[in-house]
């Protein structure tokens, strides 16, 4: 491994490149890739969640599934947010029974969500996936022990940058989503924005990800 990405939707063309692909369970796991599998707060509404969730159980047993996830909580979406809840604690459930950590997608509802992982006693590693917070939010999810992820928003976004820039090195991950950017550009700013060489990155990343996922990294 040299460019670690915790989070994309498509697997990865760079032979430098290990990445966690985010599948939704009734998407077949790819042969010799890591994934994560969740069930996204969008997509709780008008499905058999207690079907989806049965087979998300099943999927997630597979050593491939390196995460469950992305799932989670959005307040900016039609999906009423008790369902969203009905959704979210099984999956919660579901990775502290298999040790796994947990990939998360939230939007206006961090408070919810720390309360959520408040709730949880010895649960593996919670990450937000894309994180586009404030830096309050950000001091308070760290000190709430979950780790931060960060995409293609940090090339634009000043106050993102300088959010990255303050979260301890154990505690973030880099990202490419839905993006056509590489995961080397993301690197490149990262490394910018930390006042440090790509190279640096590229290692405490792979101490990042080892710490998480194990020695499938």
């Amino acid at each position: 491994m040299k460019y670690f990405n915790i989070h994309r939707h498509s697997p990865a063309n760079d032979l430098d490149e290990t990445a966690i692909t985010s599948l939704f369970p009734e998407q077949e796991i790819p042969e010799n890739a890591l994934c994560s599998i969740g069930i996204h707060p969008w997509h709780v509404d008008g499905i058999s969640l207690n079907d989806a969730l049965a087979l998300l159980n099943r999927k997630c047993i597979c050593p491939a599934v390196v995460a469950v996830g992305e799932c989670g909580l959005d307040r900016a979406c039609g999906v009423p947010f008790d369902l969203q809840l009905l959704a979210f604690r099984p999956q919660v459930e579901l990775a502290a029974m298999l040790g796994k950590p947990l990939i998360i997608h939230c939007v206006r509802a961090y408070p919810e969500l720390v309360f959520e992982k408040k709730s949880c006693r010895n649960s593996p590693p919670w990450i937000v996936h894309g994180f586009r917070g404030n830096p309050e939010t950000a001091s308070q999810l760290i000190k709430h022990g979950f780790h931060l992820s960060f995409g293609e928003a940090l090339m634009n976004d000043v106050r993102l940058g300088e959010i990255l820039a303050s979260v301890p090195e154990d505690r973030y991950f880099l990202e490419t989503d839905e993006s056509n950017m590489s995961i080397r550009e993301i690197y490149g700013k990262a490394a910018s924005l930390r006042n440090t060489d790509p190279e640096s990155i590229i290692v405490q990343q792979r101490k990042n990800a080892l710490s998480l996922f194990g020695n499938g990294k």
